[in-house]
This record gives C-alpha cells, structure tokens and sequence, in this order.
C-alpha cells in the first residue's frame, strides 16, 4: 500500500527508462539515475467490448490491384471504419495492416458497450463492400 491506501502496481516499482526494480520510495533510479515518476492511476478491471474487423483475401485484392492502389483502399477503409466506430462512440485502439481494432467502453464508461460495437460493425460492414 502506499501513502494514498492504494495498491502500488508493478509499473510503478520499475525504472521507465531502463526497466531496474526500484525501493518503493525511491526518487532515482539507482541503475540509470533518471527521476522516478509514479503512475496517477489505479490498477482496476473494468469491462469493455473490443471490435477487431479484418478485409477477407486483402493478399488476393492485392494481387489483383497492386500494392500502391491497395493501400489507397486500405486508408479509405480505415477511414470509413474509424468515423463509424467513433459515431458509437468507441476508440480505435490500432490499425493493422488489413483490419482495424477498436474498444467501447475503455475511455468512458457505456453501459451499452457491447451494443455500441455490434451497431458499429453492421454499420461498417456495407460500407466496406
């Protein structure tokens, strides 16, 4: 525990910039010398719903269309996608090369969070095609 009652975490016991375990209290690292700053959240759990949408054969798409026309598609399938994931009100956590990843409920608590990402990927589905 620290001075606050809360639970220190992992994060919080270890060097930023050269990963040495550090005392609890420390202020500097004693490996590298670099400040020791502390994490201002909390470990928690909280439930969320995460969305990952792939393009089916984009190997074979690629093959047809050639790699520079691939990922003019790409980028406006990202596009499409991320604005309809944000309409929903979800975050896109990263962009694959073929597909997207997106969270509800991670950011801001939605109690409808599940909900959010099924409308989002019905939503996104024809608009892909």
């Amino acid at each position: 525990m620290d001075d606050a009652g809360g639970t220190l975490t992992t994060a919080e016991l270890s060097c930023g910039s050269c990963g040495a375990e550090l005392p609890p209290n420390s202020k500097f690292c004693n490996q590298c010398g670099a400040p020791v700053t502390r994490a201002t959240r909390w470990a928690g759990y909280k439930q969320v719903t995460v969305l990952f949408a792939d393009v089916v054969h984009s190997m074979d798409i690629a093959a047809t269309v050639g790699p520079e026309r691939l990922r003019e598609i790409m980028a406006e399938l990202a596009d499409r996608c991320a604005a309809v994931v944000q309409r929903y009100g979800g975050v896109v956590d990263k962009f694959t090369g073929d597909g997207i990843m997106a969270m509800f409920g991670a950011t801001v608590a939605l109690e409808d969070h599940a909900v959010r990402a099924c409308l989002s990927a019905l939503v996104s589905s024809p608009r892909c095609r």
